[in-house]
């Protein structure tokens, strides 16, 4: 139903560097956090893919040439550092989701580590971190793209830590998703450690006007925060 995602520094110096999933547990235990409320908006796309500019493909049929990658990087308070994170996506826990629609397909991502995409298929081009798969544009360009019975992918969906509900293309729907177990840990070590909570939303297609097109997206993060 919420994502939460433990990741904080101690105000005591001195601590170690956090560097395993432990030591984001046992850290964020020792601060005392204030929430801070934050909206993520991914704004409408209808002008189509930019094909052929910069490391976008020519448009071509039934492949995948052509990305808009919209990144909403989380305001903190001047010195804070993140403890916790809960995501709320729009009624994600037991109302009706987040309504959307796109076209051809999607990725939605915590500093490049994938947390949901329209096509399964995908995943399986990026590189592994732990449990995580790491986008990467160069690894998507010029692969075949198929469109009938497409399966959607979730993180966490096959070891029965997240529940996810994903729309088909160009289908009125709601983005249903909801995360748990040690994932939120893994999650919260790569924020650490990289020192930047990027949320990315990308948009792909192959040759139509319509490509790389959505509605509006939108998810409320509720952010614990401690300044040393």
């Amino acid at each position: 139903m919420i994502l939460s995602l433990f990741a904080c520094i101690p105000a005591n110096l001195d601590v170690k560097p956090l560097e395993t999933t432990e030591d984001i547990r046992a850290a964020c235990e020792d601060n005392e956090p204030t929430d801070v409320e934050l909206s993520v908006t991914f704004t409408e796309l209808n002008e189509g893919c930019p094909f052929g500019e910069d490391d976008n493909l020519p448009a071509e049929d039934a492949r995948f040439t052509a990305r808009i990658e919209q990144v909403e990087e989380l305001d903190l308070p001047a010195g804070g550092v993140i403890c916790d994170l809960e995501f709320d996506f729009d009624g994600v826990s037991g109302g009706e989701g987040q309504p959307m629609q796109y076209d051809d397909n999607f990725l939605l991502a915590l500093n490049d580590a994938v947390l949901a995409t329209s096509y399964a298929p995908m995943v399986d081009w990026f590189d592994e971190d732990d449990d995580l798969r790491l986008y990467d544009w160069e690894a998507v360009a010029g692969e075949t793209l198929e469109f009938n019975d497409i399966p959607t992918w979730c993180l966490g969906e096959e070891s029965g830590e997240s529940e996810c509900t994903i729309p088909p293309p160009e289908t009125d729907g709601s983005l249903k998703l909801a995360f748990g177990g040690d994932l939120v840990d893994q999650l919260a070590l790569r924020a650490v450690q990289e020192d930047r909570y990027d949320f990315s939303f990308v948009s792909f297609g192959d040759n139509n006007s319509t490509d790389c097109s959505h509605r509006e997206f939108t998810f409320t993060v509720v952010a614990p925060v401690v300044t040393p």
